[in-house]
């Protein structure tokens, strides 16, 4: 008979790394972007950056006009699917309630900055950045394994993983096709 031995095990290794892996990551200042410096064939952690307001405010304008294309407005709230929409698919609670185009993009611009600080997007590349901003945007709850991918760096993965999501109301729509595409392209 074979007694597990966790230390061993490869599996629990893998999920003891996973944890240290994000742990790391969340002790790491969120408005920071780090610069990778190539010596020889070596790669080296160099400098840590602090972003600035305006490159912070700058993207969340540039993932908004992304966003922006894809989404319907209307200035009169609507049924969509589980909830009530407005301007820019943001929700409301309110069915009966009407907004002015600015406190829709003013809303819009709330979740992008939501999106980013819940899902830590501050790291990565700003076209990257936007493609998942949008992708979260429009699912909402993106699957578990999409932050590893992106962490790990699995775009091609993460690419796959994303093109699976062109489905509302129990049907493929060509709409979230073209969107899935262009989140992709932008990687």
């Amino acid at each position: 008979m074979k007694i597990w031995n966790r230390g061993t095990d490869s599996l629990y290794q893998s999920w003891v790394f996973l944890k240290k892996t994000v742990k790391e990551q969340e002790k790491k200042p969120a408005l920071t972007k780090t610069k990778i410096k190539a010596e020889g064939n070596q790669q080296k952690q160099v400098i840590k950056e602090n972003l600035t307001t305006e490159k912070i405010e700058n993207l969340e304008e540039k993932a908004f006009e992304f966003i922006k294309k894809f989404e319907g407005f209307s200035s009169k709230a609507y049924w969509d699917f589980k909830h009530c929409s407005i301007w820019y698919w943001t929700t409301t609670r309110d069915c009966k309630e009407n907004i002015t185009e600015e406190e829709a993009k003013k809303r819009a611009i709330q979740k992008i900055k939501d999106i980013r600080k819940y899902h830590n997007l501050y790291k990565y590349d700003d076209n990257l950045e936007i493609a998942l901003i949008s992708f979260v945007y429009n699912v909402w709850n993106p699957p578990k394994n999409y932050r590893w991918y992106i962490e790990n760096n699995y775009k091609k993965a993460l690419k796959n993983l994303m093109i699976k999501y062109v489905y509302a109301w129990w049907k493929k729509l060509k709409w979230l096709e073209n969107r899935r595409r262009a989140e992709i392209n932008l990687f």
